[in-house]
């Protein structure tokens, strides 16, 4: 079975929510689910995310069961995630031993998990539903597997939703793929470097390159495979 068997398209590259729900239920009844870590990128980089300030506020694009979001809260953080699978929030809540409170959310068509006393929230949502009309501007995004996963297409309209959502001083963390797209569609996607930079169009500077051919060039069956990070401030 090939990495892209639980996500099935219908056009190579393209993914629509209920492919993703999809997904996510063939990967929790097979077990593929396992609880997440933190991860050891936002770990290492969190002071220049941050920029060295306490309290802030974060935004964590399909944040899926990010486990990142309960580690951050309990440093003092208040978090906002967006997910289009309530599957998946609901396993977070679960894995984190937290009950949270549901309610609709008609702003953006969906729902709004709770818990901590409101220091994490998750809208489950059409993520372009989302803006900071829903909870106001961010301090810092961590964008790990957001930008990868959406559409091609819908790049430029990702980042400048981005940069609406950013206070002026704001950062964002974020994580991209670097492979040969000829040999595999996504997503996640390849981002190339100068992709990147145009749409941007700012403060962008790359903070890390790992290669992750061992693992997740097994994983997609690619001879190469690279996980780059980079660190966007706000030029609003």
């Amino acid at each position: 079975m090939s990495a892209m068997d639980d996500f099935p398209s219908e056009k190579p590259g393209v993914r629509k929510l209920h492919q993703w729900e999809k997904g996510w239920q063939k990967s929790k009844d097979a077990g593929k689910n396992p609880p997440f870590h933190v991860n050891g990128m936002l770990s290492k980089h969190l002071e220049q995310l941050t920029g060295g300030r306490s309290g802030l506020k974060f935004l964590f694009p399909l944040c899926g069961k990010a486990v990142d979001m309960k580690w951050l809260a309990d440093q003092g953080h208040t978090i906002v995630g967006v997910e289009g699978v309530e599957d998946g929030v609901q396993q977070f809540f679960q894995e984190v031993a937290i009950q949270p409170t549901v309610t609709d959310e008609p702003s953006v068509n969906g729902k709004l998990y709770q818990g901590m006393e409101g220091r994490i929230s998750i809208c489950i949502c059409d993520y372009f539903n989302f803006t900071s009309a829903v909870k106001g501007q961010f301090d810092a995004i961590w964008d790990r597997g957001a930008f990868v996963a959406i559409n091609e297409v819908d790049r430029e309209r990702y980042i400048q939703l981005m940069k609406t959502l950013l206070k002026p001083d704001g950062r964002c963390l974020m994580e991209v793929m670097n492979y040969d797209p000829s040999l595999f569609p996504g997503p996640p996607h390849n981002v190339p470097e100068d992709e990147l930079k145009q749409l941007v169009g700012g403060d962008m500077t790359l903070v890390e390159n790992l290669d992750r051919t061992e693992d997740m060039g097994k994983w997609f069956s690619l001879p190469w495979i690279k996980t780059a990070y980079y660190l966007i401030k706000a030029t609003n």
